[in-house]
């Protein structure tokens, strides 16, 4: 299987097709304790063959830890990407929660940068989450996380996000011959102001 690569920013280089970690938290739905160190070692497959690239979630159950221990137990073996979101519970966000967030991924995912922290937001009613997008620019700035994306933003909301000033490198979106939604006014966005789409359901 020849598996192809794709330069995300300057800094961050992934495969094209990007393994999913959110059954965890279905796994763990009804209060299943699973065998992290057990479920770190399933990544190799993937990595051996040439998948390295990981997305999961801060509410996606353990999927955080299980990578974490991945880096420890395996760092001799291809490098891996590893993203992650941070989704907050709408309402006023300080500067310290969004740092507590952040803080608390890096220690879960054993690494002192977040290669990509994806944001999502519940509701654009609630402007806090500009806010949020500015402090997570921040903590970029300070070294805290190498690559800011977006997940599930749409077009308009995707274009003040630039227009704030805040550098963002991708916006994950559904994407299918089903779901063309990301095909037009997205793609032009993207396009203009060099956002990658990295898309889910394409299958």
């Amino acid at each position: 299987m020849s598996i192809k690569y794709t330069q995300l920013s300057e800094s961050l280089r992934i495969s094209q097709a990007v393994t999913g970690l959110w059954q965890i938290a279905d796994m763990e739905r009804d209060g299943t304790r699973l065998e992290l160190t057990q479920l770190s070692t399933a990544m190799l497959p993937y990595v051996e063959a040439g998948l390295t690239s990981f997305d999961m979630a801060d509410h996606y159950g353990s999927a955080e830890d299980i990578v974490g221990i991945y880096r420890k137990i395996h760092s001799q073996n291809k490098p891996v990407q590893l993203f992650t979101k941070w989704v907050p519970e709408p309402g006023p966000v300080s500067k310290t929660t969004v740092r507590k967030a952040v803080e608390r991924s890096l220690t879960r995912i054993q690494s002192e940068q977040l290669d990509l922290l994806q944001f999502h937001t519940w509701t654009y009613s609630d402007p806090s989450w500009l806010d949020c997008l500015f402090y997570l620019q921040e903590l970029k700035d300070e070294g805290l996380i190498a690559n800011l994306g977006l997940t599930n933003f749409n077009a308009a909301h995707l274009g003040i996000v630039i227009n704030s000033g805040i550098e963002v490198i991708s916006n994950q979106v559904c994407f299918s011959l089903l779901d063309t939604r990301a095909k037009h006014d997205m793609t032009d966005m993207c396009l203009k102001h060099d956002v990658k789409i990295l898309a889910y359901g394409t299958v």
